[in-house]
């Protein structure tokens, strides 16, 4: 049986989701719009989520220069007979290539705008944003997703595949 990502979450046995905490218009007459303080939150874990491809935050070049848009879902299914676990694949790529911003260690300006709650340092923190993971870093039949990790090192094509097969295997387990 194969399984296409992203896969929406409430289908899974996971309800973890997130807010979308946008930058608000200053009621200044000069009509920019300003952000919250350096320290604001991108998302509170409790609340929902748009719908699949929605921007994780609505922050933007114009706005705060944080990158903010997602790919489109690779499509990846897991193949028959796929080895790849967190345990095998996951967390080493994870380890790799998204910790430095993604764990659930850091705060603040060390986070490099990585979005609060989008912790990639346990299985569980990568699979309830799979579909976040998918649509920024991940290379299946339908796309390929190179707008993570931003700065070197990144991973290779081949990685990426593999990665759009490991969340796919991972969420058809659920």
């Amino acid at each position: 049986m194969t399984m296409r990502l992203p896969v929406l979450l409430s289908t899974c046995v996971l309800s973890f989701s997130f807010a979308i905490v946008s930058c608000e218009d200053d009621d200044d007459d000069d009509g920019e719009t300003q952000c919250p303080d350096d320290e604001h939150e991108h998302g509170r874990a409790g609340d929902l989520v748009g719908q699949r491809g929605q921007k994780a935050h609505d922050h933007d070049a114009e706005t705060c220069g944080e990158e903010t848009e997602f790919g489109p879902p690779t499509e990846s299914v897991c193949p028959d007979g796929s080895t790849l676990t967190w345990e095998s694949f996951g967390q080493q790529f994870m380890s790799t290539y998204c910790t430095r911003c993604h764990a659930s260690t850091l705060t603040g300006d060390a986070r490099n705008g990585a979005p609060l709650y989008h912790d990639f340092d346990t299985f569980m923190g990568v699979l309830v944003v799979a579909d976040h993971v998918d649509m920024k870093a991940a290379s299946g039949p339908a796309a390929t997703n190179e707008l993570m990790p931003i700065g070197a090192p990144t991973p290779t094509l081949d990685e990426r595949k593999q990665l759009g097969e490991w969340l796919a295997c991972e969420l058809e387990k659920l």
